[in-house]
């Protein structure tokens, strides 16, 4: 029973941490809303009451053996709007500003338009992960559409994988909000996949580090509100 508790509070927690930084616009400004296309992607029926409104930055870090495997297979990358490669190409940045509205849909994520182009200088092709989906159920995962030299191929695939316990490892709080340090988020079959047959790339070892994500959270007072949760049985 107490083991059963205990797991319940962990993926609780893990919900609200990941529920917060997706519906993004510039850090601190008045929310902006999304066009038809965005709206639909980012809302389809919604889990009631899955949703935080805070402000802030977050910073993704490419793993050494992330940038190895690229400069090994040619393969360069660039960040789609709003998110910003570092100048030293390890990682991006992006602001946090949650928009009404947005929240978890039925698939357990959260929709953020920005996104990354892989170019693959062998074969002259490009992968396009956009739209970007931060999920939290079933598991925490980084997910995006994905489209090569423009064409669609895959409205969503699971890039790289983490868990709640290593998502909630990274739980500091702050003083005006809290920070998940750098956690961390592992390859998945699928994106080896993507890679190996969509552009003809050896292909990333599947469960090696992509990179890790630390976000940090501001509340404000004028506009955020107290976190709510989907109930889980």
């Amino acid at each position: 029973m107490r083991m059963h508790a205990l797991r319940r509070l962990t993926v609780l927690a893990a919900v609200a941490a990941l529920s917060v930084p997706l519906g993004m616009t510039s850090s601190g400004a008045a929310a902006q809303q999304p066009d038809s296309t965005t709206r639909t992607a980012a809302a389809v029926e919604p889990l009631p009451g899955a949703y935080i409104s805070p402000w802030g930055d977050a910073q993704a870090a490419v793993s050494d053996e992330t940038l190895a495997w690229m400069e090994r297979e040619g393969i360069t990358w660039e960040a789609i709007s709003p998110f910003v490669k570092d100048a030293d190409g390890r990682g991006f940045s992006m602001p946090i500003g949650s928009t009404a509205g947005d929240g978890l849909d039925s698939k357990g994520r959260i929709f953020y338009p920005g996104g990354i182009k892989f170019h693959h200088a062998p074969s002259g092709k490009t992968i396009t992960l956009k739209s970007t989906f931060i999920r939290v159920m079933p598991t925490p995962a980084y997910s995006a559409g994905v489209s090569i030299d423009g064409k669609p191929l895959r409205e969503e695939v699971v890039i790289a994988e983490s868990t709640y316990s290593e998502v909630m490892a990274g739980a500091r709080p702050s003083p005006t909000g809290f920070r998940l340090k750098k956690v961390p988020f592992y390859f998945t079959q699928e994106a080896a996949n993507l890679f190996s047959t969509g552009i003809g790339a050896t292909a990333p070892r599947v469960g090696s580090l992509f990179g890790t994500l630390t976000p940090n959270f501001d509340y404000v007072p004028s506009t955020a509100k107290p976190p709510t949760f989907p109930t889980f049985p």
